[in-house]
């Protein structure tokens, strides 16, 4: 009864926050946020301020969020996946940049042995819980074909390849195409398999939502194990993900960001299974950054049966809709629209064609996703996705 209501009155302050109505709540409503705040960051050995007004907090490894879950209290830490790790390589153009795990969180924000970077959770940071079922559905169902399939306000435009894998990777073109408070637009990679009547999906790549993340572009990770009916969140907000690693942070800024016709900068994201613990690793480059339990979920822990790359937006329908990618059609081509290449799926001797490879448009007229074929050199397969704000539906 007291988590239910603890949940109702988060929600209600998601509701206030985002009408700029904050100085409403109640006493008690305050005290619930609190409490639920205290919950989820831990005690800090050591933080630091970003130059973006975050904080990064550095945890006793043993002693972060993750460990809170149930089914994790007697979890032994994995500190080093057993992985197949995509080789890297530095393309010819010198337009396109690879962003290192340094441009992300600066080498000067290392934190002491035995801890790991995580960024504070603010209740600003609460508000992300909302778009969380609205991503489970883009990111785990099998045939979404119209704007019909998705709820309200959420669009998507993916490249999905039917299948079986245990992990995905790509290139991801960064850009921070502008939104609105109760907006979001993402770019990602993700992995899912289904369980019943719901799916269990992994995301990770880029996201800006300015209520959350003041409009800048953020790296971000998800999961779920029923298409986001009662489990899953973004980053560290709930327990689940492990971090790992001292140079990357669920939840960091991203800059830079690639410019229209000029510059092109990219992350490099794989969300890939262990063989042998059956965890789900998200690395950045060559950085292992953490994982996802197996014990999280039900028929994902025998790998994916699906994979994907693409972008999706959400948006009040009172609203004109963000821009996709860098807001520009696919049609527009490289530096002006939004790429993600060397796309791979972890498993698979052959990239899959045909049937097996189809796009996901929920409305084509707005937001695009074209898959360009293996171009060989810096791309390999590719594709490109986008669309421009203020569409009508």
């Amino acid at each position: 009864m007291e988590i239910a209501l603890l949940i109702w009155m988060v929600l209600l302050l998601h509701i206030n926050l985002l009408h700029g109505l904050k100085a409403t709540l109640s006493q008690d409503e305050k005290i619930m946020v609190r409490r639920r705040l205290e919950l989820i960051n831990k005690p800090a050995i050591k933080s630091f301020l970003t130059r973006y007004g975050d904080i990064l907090d550095c945890v006793e490894i043993n002693k972060q969020l993750a460990f809170d879950h149930p089914s994790l209290r007697n979890h032994s830490i994995q500190m080093k996946g057993n992985l197949k790790i995509p080789k890297q390589t530095n393309s010819i153009d010198r337009s396109l940049k690879i962003l290192k795990p340094s441009h992300i969180v600066p080498k000067s924000m290392r934190c002491p042995r035995g801890t790991v970077p995580i960024k504070r959770i603010q209740e600003e940071d609460l508000a992300m819980e909302k778009f969380s079922s609205k991503i489970s559905t883009s990111i785990s169902s099998k045939s979404i074909k119209t704007q019909d399939d998705l709820p309200p306000g959420h669009q998507i435009a993916t490249l999905v390849a039917f299948a079986n894998n245990v992990g995905a990777s790509g290139l991801i073109n960064v850009w921070s195409p502008e939104v609105t408070n109760e907006q979001l637009s993402d770019t990602s990679v993700f992995v899912a398999s289904d369980d019943g009547f719901v799916s269990n999906a992994i995301s990770a790549g880029w996201a800006v939502n300015p209520y959350l993340y003041q409009n800048l572009t953020r790296l971000f990770g998800y999961w779920t194990r029923d298409s986001g009916k009662s489990t899953g969140c973004f980053n560290t907000i709930c327990p689940g993900f492990v971090q790992v690693s001292q140079k990357i942070a669920l939840g960091a800024t991203i800059q830079p960001i690639s410019t229209y016709w000029g510059a092109q900068y990219f992350i490099s994201i794989t969300i890939q299974q262990d063989q042998n613990t059956k965890n789900w690793w998200l690395l950045y480059g060559n950085e292992q950054v953490g994982y996802w339990p197996k014990e999280l979920f039900g028929t994902l822990s025998n790998g994916a049966t699906r994979a994907g790359w693409g972008g999706e937006i959400s948006s009040p329908s009172t609203e004109a809709t963000p821009g996709m990618g860098s807001s520009h059609f696919p049609e527009e081509g490289y530096s002006k629209a939004c790429i993600i290449c060397k796309l791979k799926l972890v498993g698979q001797e052959n990239f899959p064609n045909g049937t097996d490879l189809k796009l996901a448009q929920s409305k084509p007229d707005c937001y695009k996703a074209m898959y360009g074929g293996d171009v060989g050199g810096d791309f390999g397969h590719h594709m490109f996705v986008g669309g421009p704000p203020n569409c009508k539906f």
